[in-house]
C-alpha cells in the first residue's frame, strides 16, 4: 500500500519573475527625430505630414531652392541691374515599409496557466520593442550618413574620419566647445545631443561640479537637450560617441495603406489605425506616428502549433493581428555637400 499516486502535485503560484525578459531600452536617436518632427520651426511642416499621409501609391516630392554661389557685391554704381535667377529642384522622399504581426488561438488558454491577455500583451510588446530598436538603429544610420564633412574650426581637437576627437584629458571641455564649433559652421539654434553611455557618464560627472562648487561646469551641458541610446557603439579606443544636431534639422514622416486609412471591413477582415505606445508620441504626448492594423480569423487544424498544449485542437479558431507603416526619414537639404557644412556634428571622446 502506498500514497505515491496521491502525493501532492507541484505547487504553483502567480509570479512576475519574468518581468525583465522583455526590457525597453533607450532609443535616443529615434526620440530626436520624433521630437524634431513636432518642432514648429523644424523642416517637417504640417503640410508635409498631411501630404505624406495621402501619398500611398504615389511619389512624394517637395520643391527646394539651391544655394547660389555666383552672388557678388560690386564696387561701382551701374545703369543696369543683372539677372540673378535661382535654381530649384525637386527632392523625393523615400518611404520604407515596416510590418509585423502575431496570432492568438483562444482555445489554447483553456488548460494553460498563462492567460490569453498576458500572452497577447507579451507578444505585442516584444514586437513593439524590436520596432523601436530597428527605428533607433535606422535613425543613427541617418545621422551618420548626414554628418557634416566640413568643420570650419576644430578648436583644440582633432578631426578624424569626419568627426571631432577629444583626448580623454579634454573631455570636460568638449560639450561646451560644441557650441562655438557649430557656430563656426553658421548654426546657432538649440543643440540636441544623441549620445551613448560614455556621453551619459561624462554629463553625470560634470553635474558633480555644479553651481556651488569651486569649479562650475554647468555651462558645458546645461544648454543642450540630451537623447541617450544604447545602440550607438563606440569604435575601438573610444570612450564616448555622440552627434550634435542643430534644432529643426531632422524629422520623419509616416503613411499608411489605403484600407487602414478608410477603416476597411470585409466578411472576415478589419483594417484600422492605432498610435503605438513607447515610440509614437513626442514629449507632450501628441501622436506622431500611427500604424495600420489588420485583423482576421480563420478555422483550421492547429494541433501542431504548441506541442502537447494543442494536441487535441484539430479544429479551432485562430486570431491574426497585423501591423504596418511606411516611414521616411527627413534631413536638411544640402545642395553643396562637401562645401556647405551640415547641421550634424559627430564627436568622440578617446579612452585614457
Amino acid at each position: 500500500m502506498s500514497l505515491f499516486e496521491t502525493r501532492m502535485q507541484n505547487l504553483r503560484t502567480s509570479t512576475n519573475i519574468d518581468k525583465y525578459e522583455y526590457r525597453a531600452s533607450r532609443y535616443g536617436a529615434i526620440d530626436l527625430f520624433l521630437t524634431e518632427t513636432a518642432n514648429p520651426t523644424g523642416i517637417v511642416t504640417p503640410d508635409m505630414l498631411n501630404a505624406a499621409r495621402q501619398s500611398i501609391g504615389r511619389t512624394l516630392e517637395v520643391p527646394v531652392i539651391n544655394f547660389d554661389a555666383g552672388v557678388a557685391i560690386g564696387g561701382a554704381r551701374t545703369l543696369t541691374v543683372a539677372d540673378s535667377e535661382n535654381t530649384s529642384e525637386m527632392v523625393t522622399f523615400v518611404f520604407n515599409t515596416y510590418a509585423w504581426g502575431f496570432t492568438m488561438t483562444p482555445a489554447m488558454y483553456m488548460n494553460n496557466e498563462i492567460g490569453m491577455e498576458r500572452d497577447w500583451n507579451t507578444k505585442f510588446m516584444k514586437y513593439l520593442m524590436e520596432f523601436a530598436n530597428v527605428l533607433d538603429g535606422l535613425a543613427l544610420s541617418v545621422l551618420e550618413a548626414s554628418r557634416t564633412t566640413v568643420i570650419n574650426d576644430t578648436l583644440i581637437y582633432n578631426e578624424v574620419g569626419e568627426a571631432i576627437q577629444a583626448p580623454h584629458a579634454n573631455r570636460e571641455t568638449l560639450l561646451g566647445d560644441i557650441n562655438p564649433m557649430m557656430a563656426a559652421n553658421d548654426y546657432y539654434d538649440q543643440i540636441h545631443v544623441v549620445g551613448n553611455t560614455g556621453i551619459e557618464s561624462l554629463v553625470r560627472n560634470l553635474t558633480e561640479k555644479g553651481l556651488y562648487n569651486e569649479i562650475n561646469k554647468q555651462l558645458q551641458y546645461s544648454d543642450k537637450i540630451f537623447h541617450f541610446t544604447n545602440n550607438l557603439v563606440n569604435a575601438g579606443g573610444v570612450y564616448g560617441t555622440g552627434y550634435a544636431v542643430n534644432a529643426g534639422s531632422v524629422g520623419l514622416m509616416s503613411r499608411l495603406e489605403r484600407e487602414a486609412l478608410r477603416g476597411g471591413r470585409s466578411y472576415n477582415y478589419e483594417f484600422g489605425t492605432e498610435v503605438l505606445p513607447l515610440i509614437s508620441q513626442d514629449g507632450a504626448g501628441r501622436p506622431l506616428v500611427e500604424v495600420g492594423t489588420m485583423y482576421y480569423e480563420d478555422v483550421d487544424d492547429f494541433s501542431n502549433i504548441a506541442g502537447g498544449a494543442s494536441a487535441d485542437m484539430d479544429r479551432a479558431i485562430k486570431e491574426h493581428y497585423g501591423f504596418a507603416v511606411d516611414i521616411a526619414f527627413v534631413v536638411r537639404h544640402n545642395s553643396r555637400p562637401g562645401v556647405d557644412p551640415d547641421p550634424i556634428l559627430k564627436f568622440e571622446i578617446l579612452n585614457p
